[in-house]
Parts: structure tokens; sequence; C-alpha cells
């Protein structure tokens, strides 16, 4: 089965990936720092210091909600805003279950300071939206089907 992942890119993915485990209760399936033996020779040829390869992802797989989504540092930290970046979580609202694992999920994102975009209540398409976005420039969207 072929599947498609969201793919973030954070300046420090490292801080982002502790910001999503901590708040947004992910849980990171693999991490692969710059640290890794795997990578030993090439710290050199990517310009990065023994001191700098310990916080750069290379590669990270985490899952929110049970979703999985991937990230990994820029090159030399660069800065990136991810203006665009949206993740779009849609649930059975006839689903308790369902209901207020994304409720609780809206609740924490807000308490740990994500800028609520569209807070969570009715729109005209359905009985449970909200939208938010975290510090990382990650728009998060729940909308129940």
């Amino acid at each position: 089965m072929i599947k498609a992942v969201q793919y973030f890119n954070f300046s420090n993915a490292l801080e982002a990936l502790e910001f999503y485990e901590k708040n947004f209760d992910a849980v990171i399936n693999s991490k692969s720092l710059a640290t890794d033996p795997m990578f030993a020779d090439a710290l050199d040829e990517m310009g990065m210091s023994k001191e700098d390869a310990e916080t750069f992802v290379m590669n990270a797989e985490f899952e929110v909600l049970g979703q999985k989504f991937m990230a990994s540092s820029t090159g030399g930290h660069k800065e990136i805003d991810n203006a665009g970046a949206a993740a779009a979580f849609t649930f059975d609202i006839n689903n308790s279950d369902e209901l207020e694992q994304v409720k609780s999920f809206y609740s924490k994102a807000i308490e740990a300071g994500c800028r609520a975009d569209m807070e969570a209540g009715p729109t005209e398409w359905t009985e449970y939206f909200a939208s938010f976005k975290d510090p990382y420039g990650v728009s998060w969207m729940i909308s129940g089907e």
C-alpha cells in the first residue's frame, strides 16, 4: 500500500519533537541525529561541528493522534517559517472516544501556547472543527465527519 506522510523541516527539529511529545502526546518512533555513527564521516562534508551534530535531526518519525509524520532539521539550522504547512485530522463525529481525543488534543495545544486560528466548535460543515498554529509555524486542523 502506498502512503503519503507529511514531512516537516524545522530549524531545530529536536526542539519541535520535544514540544510535540510534551504537548501533543506525540510518540517518537525513531530519531536519527547527526551524531549517529552512520554519519561520522559526513560531518566535515556537511560543514557541521560535533557540537552541532548533537542537536541536528537527520530524520525522525513521530505520531500524533495515531497518524505518522516525519521531520528533520534544516541545513545550518536555517530559519524556516513553515507557511502553508498544515496537517488536517478528520474523525467520526459520532464516536465519543474520538471526539474526546481531539478535544483533549486541541485543549493541550492551546494551553501550550499554540494560537487558535478558528476556535473549537460547530461550523457550517461539521459539529466540531478547530484550527490552530503551533510555535513552529505548522497549522493543525481537526474536523468531524
